[in-house]
């Protein structure tokens, strides 16, 4: 199943935050055996959140997630800039006001935000309960914004489902490990993702070129994908190569990657290259 990420801030695009939320949602994404086909960043802008999705679409995700700009502040803009552009009103959830309500209420009695009633801050604390009408409050225990869960049908027919987290890492990850769950499962279903890390004895990444690509021919439509990983040079180098593969079964994903290894370690020895560790990741 292909998704495809939006990353919205302007703090990614000028440096004084680094993104590494992208990361590791696409690690969860392959762990479901899908993957992640295309990527944008863009400022915290409407037009530009328009334009980024329109980027996705093209590439035909069965669900975008977008990460960022769900909070209380006016450049936060994400979840109605996304409902505004597939041409869907937003209004106040009655879930996501729960949601907003009872953290502020916790984080209150934590004395960790000021129990304000000013028209403000509660306006400000609204604004994180109007989603598009249809949409999933998520629930957010670790932060106050709830996530969003948008299932949608697009003009030509076609199913998206739209994935709105916020940006601080933390409660990106226990929206996702808790409150998504079931409609990743739902949409994505039941996948496998395995990778293995390989060593070998040259330290020169030219010289696996020919391998690399006897590999690709010899596994194209496999959906097993070699990569080499060049570091620095030095005598002491020695280069790296990853395999991964993807599937809805375990058993059919390691016996596949086991077989990728196998003519790994035989297209380097035809080219006088020794395999001196097979390491396979976490």
């Amino acid at each position: 199943m292909n998704v495809a990420l939006l990353i919205v801030g302007n703090e990614i695009l000028d440096g004084s935050t680094t993104d590494t939320n992208s990361g590791w949602v696409a690690r969860q994404i392959q762990g479901r055996g899908s993957q992640v086909v295309r990527t944008a960043v863009v400022p915290d802008d409407r037009a530009e959140i328009a334009a980024g999705l329109d980027f996705l679409l093209a590439a035909r995700p069965r669900l975008v997630v977008t990460l960022g700009g769900l909070g209380p502040t006016r450049d936060d803009l994400t979840v109605e800039a996304v409902a505004v552009h597939l041409g869907l009103p937003v209004e106040e959830s009655a879930a996501g006001a729960a949601i907003v309500a009872d953290r502020y209420a916790t984080l209150a009695t934590e004395g960790r935000v000021s129990d304000t009633t000013s028209p403000a801050a509660q306006e400000a604390r609204a604004k994180m309960a109007r989603l598009p009408v249809g949409a999933h409050a998520l629930d957010n225990q670790v932060g106050a914004a709830p996530g969003v869960w948008l299932d949608h049908t697009l003009p030509d027919g076609a199913g998206l489902s739209v994935l709105n987290l916020p940006g601080v890492p933390s409660e990106l990850k226990w929206i996702v490990t808790n409150a998504a769950g079931e409609h990743l499962q739902r949409v994505l279903g039941t996948g496998c993702f395995r990778s293995v890390t390989i060593v070998t004895s040259t330290n020169d990444e030219s010289e696996l070129s020919a391998t690399l690509a006897a590999f690709d021919a010899a596994h194209a439509g496999l959906d097993v994908y070699l990569k080499s990983r060049a570091k620095r040079f030095g005598p002491d180098v020695r280069m790296q190569a990853t395999i991964s593969t993807r599937g809805a079964n375990l058993d059919d994903v390691t016996a596949r990657i086991d077989e990728a290894i196998d003519r790994f370690r035989s297209l380097l020895a035809d080219s006088s290259i020794e395999v001196l560790s097979v390491v396979y990741d976490e």
